[in-house]
């Protein structure tokens, strides 16, 4: 009876080194794999504070008439439509985020601006003038969106409008930044987000017979 009792201690006591082998095994890549979760996380969170400001100046952008005031290319650099909607992506992104998100202008975030005059289902005019790849804020970036990349995102059938498009670049350096998360993504992140909203200001007007 004791060497019976003896053998089953001996087999739990061996299952249970089996088991603590097995998990200090697999342990760093459980803590890979979690690390990797609050990482993204983090990623995401910022991203959807970016896509929320930039929804935030595009609304703005869109009660805005950009033909009014001109533009930085015509001597004005204050009071114009593209200063107001760049100034206000600057405050929906503080507020969004909480303040947790700063663009770094001197290095590569930016925001760039663009207004389309729509005619027959394509673009017929971007503004603002002299800036073929809409208007960036720090220098940095131009628009991800060619005419041709707006045209087929239109139907051709729907009637003239005007439209303004918001992007932000920002770049999102890793919270925890480890090393085995580095190997796979590279540090910074560019994000990327936009919003396009309708603008009447903008919509071509017919041409008189």
């Amino acid at each position: 009876m004791n060497e019976g009792l003896q053998k089953k201690k001996g087999k739990k006591g061996k299952s249970f080194g089996q088991s603590l082998v097995e998990f200090t095994v697999l342990l760093p890549i459980l803590i890979m794999m979690l690390s990797g979760l609050i990482e993204f996380g983090f990623l995401l969170n910022y991203y959807l504070d970016l896509v929320d400001a930039a929804r935030e100046a595009a609304r703005f952008a869109a009660d805005d008439d950009p033909l009014i005031r001109g533009g930085p290319f015509d001597g004005e650099t204050d009071d114009t439509f593209y200063q107001l909607a760049q100034d206000m992506t600057l405050d929906s992104i503080n507020i969004g985020s909480g303040g947790q998100i700063s663009l770094d202008t001197i290095n590569n975030d930016d925001i760039v601006i663009s207004t389309f005059s729509v005619m027959n289902g394509f673009v017929d005019r971007r503004f603002p003038d002299g800036a073929p790849m809409g208007l960036s804020y720090a220098g940095n970036q131009q628009s991800k969106f060619t005419d041709a990349m707006i045209n087929s995102m239109l139907n051709p059938a729907a009637p003239n409008a005007g439209i303004v498009l918001i992007e932000i670049y920002f770049e999102y350096h890793m919270v925890l930044g480890l090393p085995w998360i580095q190997m796979f993504v590279p540090d910074p992140v560019m994000l990327h987000a936009y919003s396009i909203m309708p603008n009447s200001a903008v919509e071509p007007t017919p041409t008189p017979p």
